[in-house]
């Protein structure tokens, strides 16, 4: 049962980076930024779809977020 709290937990936050991803790509980020972001976010997807995200998956598209 607490795995699944975890997973739905890191899912929300993974959900609010990428809303944020959003926000911010509207403004003007750089080329390598957006394709770090990309190879992170598309890792935390998939493990998200696997349901086998962990901590630093998520802290991974974190800090790629603050990057750009």
């Amino acid at each position: 049962m607490s795995d699944t709290v975890t997973q739905m937990r890191l899912s929300i936050r993974l959900d609010s980076y990428l809303r944020e991803y959003m926000e911010k790509s509207a403004r003007k980020a750089t080329p390598s930024s957006k394709e770090e972001w990309e190879k992170v976010w598309q890792s935390a997807n998939v493990a998200r779809t696997n349901n086998t995200l962990t901590p630093e998956l998520v802290d991974d598209v974190r800090i790629a977020l603050n990057i750009l």
